[in-house]
This record gives C-alpha cells, sequence and structure tokens, in this order.
C-alpha cells in the first residue's frame, strides 16, 4: 500500500489539485482535458479529493468509475487516508470538512453503505505513495525532497502526505508550513515535482515546483497542470462550498 509508483508513458499528462468534493468542476476539468488533449490523456488526482465541498460520494464514485476505464491514477492524501481510516473502524477526529463526507456516507441505505465502504477501502490500498512519470514529473500530495524520490518509510510517508510543518499553528489553529522548494537544488536533471495540500490563490511555481491546489473548494478555481507541455487549466468554481472563517 505505501510503495511508490513508477511509469513510462507515451500519452499526455494533466495533474489535478485537491478537488474537495467539488464535482461539477471536476467533471468540467475532465471535458477541458480531453478536448485539448484527447481522451488517452493520463489524469493524475494529487489527493483530497474528499471534504470541506458538497458532493463527496459523487466524486469517488467517479474517480473509481474512470480508474476502472483507465487513465486515471490518484497519490495517497491526508483527507482521503482520514477516510480510509474511519471507513476501517479506527477512531479519528471528525472535523466540519470531514462531516460533510461522513453524513453523505450515512444517508445511503445500509446496504449502499456497506458496499462504499468495501469499495473505497479497497480502492485507497491501491493507491500509490507517490507516482513518478517518465523520470521527468513526481506526483505528490503534499510534494516530496530528492532525497525522498524513489524511497519509501515513515518518514518519506509523512512527508508526502502531510508535508513539512514549523511545530506551531497559526491564528486558525493549523499547522504552520514550511515552504519546503525554497531549498531544492535544481540540475538539468531535477524532475518538476507537483503537488497540492497548500492552498494559492495562483499556481506556486519555485525551483521546478508545482503546487496546484488552487483552492476550488473556497470558491476559486481547481487547477489542472500538463508538466509536459507547461500549460495549466483552470475551472472556476460554480460557488464557495466551504470556508476556514
Amino acid at each position: 500500500m505505501d510503495n511508490y509508483l513508477r511509469l513510462n508513458i507515451n500519452s499526455q499528462l494533466v495533474v489535478i489539485g485537491d478537488i474537495h468534493g467539488c464535482y461539477y468542476e471536476f467533471l468540467d476539468m475532465i471535458d477541458q482535458i480531453h478536448i485539448r488533449y484527447g481522451e488517452d490523456t493520463l489524469i493524475v488526482s494529487v489527493g483530497d479529493t474528499v471534504d470541506r465541498g458538497d458532493f463527496n460520494i459523487e466524486v469517488v464514485n467517479l474517480c473509481f468509475k474512470l480508474k476502472e476505464k483507465g487513465n486515471f491514477l490518484e497519490v495517497q492524501s491526508n483527507h482521503n487516508l482520514k477516510l480510509y481510516k474511519w471507513l476501517k473502524g479506527k477512531k479519528v477526529k471528525i472535523s466540519y470538512g470531514m462531516q460533510k463526507t461522513v453524513s453523505q456516507i450515512l444517508s445511503l441505505d445500509e446496504e449502499e453503505r456497506e458496499s462504499f465502504r468495501r469499495r473505497y477501502i479497497s480502492y485507497y490500498e491501491s493507491l500509490p505513495l507517490y507516482l513518478i512519470v517518465n523520470d521527468s514529473a513526481v506526483i505528490a500530495h503534499a510534494g516530496i525532497k530528492d532525497e525522498m524520490i524513489g524511497k519509501t518509510g515513515e518518514e518519506v510517508k509523512d512527508f508526502v502526505i502531510y508535508g513539512q510543518t514549523t511545530g506551531r499553528f497559526t491564528e486558525k489553529g493549523f499547522p504552520e508550513r514550511v515552504d519546503w522548494t525554497k531549498d531544492r537544488i535544481v540540475t538539468e536533471e531535477s524532475p518538476k515535482i507537483i503537488y497540492g495540500h497548500v492552498v494559492y490563490d495562483e499556481p506556486y511555481i519555485n525551483n521546478r515546483c508545482y503546487g496546484i491546489d488552487t483552492g476550488c473548494v473556497l470558491g476559486n478555481r481547481l487547477t489542472g497542470y500538463n508538466p509536459f507541455t507547461d500549460e495549466f487549466i483552470f475551472v472556476p468554481a460554480r460557488k464557495k462550498y466551504f470556508s476556514f472563517d
């Protein structure tokens, strides 16, 4: 379950930022990707497909469907890991954002709920910790340092899923994050690193690292990025689904 995946592909590649239950924006993004690059494009989600938004089950079911069809992958992430633990019966703290997902699941009838639970557990256990594509792009939910690429273990997993923090907290109670991209030493062989987890108003580009969580669920937009062509796709949020205030 906690292994990385290395792929060599001939198709185009588009990485999508954190979806967080924004189902219709996700559909719009897929349509734009297929129009621009073709239906054989490999679409990769940086994770955090659930919580905070209004259509969490719909997003997850679409991920199931896309993966079964091929040309879609998702990497492990903190919100989805928490949902996996909850569905496994482990004790987790259910935040307001996660409560939206939990409430949707609990609204299913017993048979549907059990089917979803089993299917999601199997799905999440199949996800790679991070993804290396053509040795030129690395996709990891919260990012990854060069010395971690091609490795696994608890230290790597913690960084990839939760990112790097100072140990302090912001005024809103969130962990204070470290911009790990600033210390990256880039060479001609350095792969692009594409990640989500940290919300930016615009894609954050630094030392061949691309932060593409642009807060769709907060009312901004969903971002897709093609590392092969260095092109972005933007889908505006249909509304503001969630606020930290």
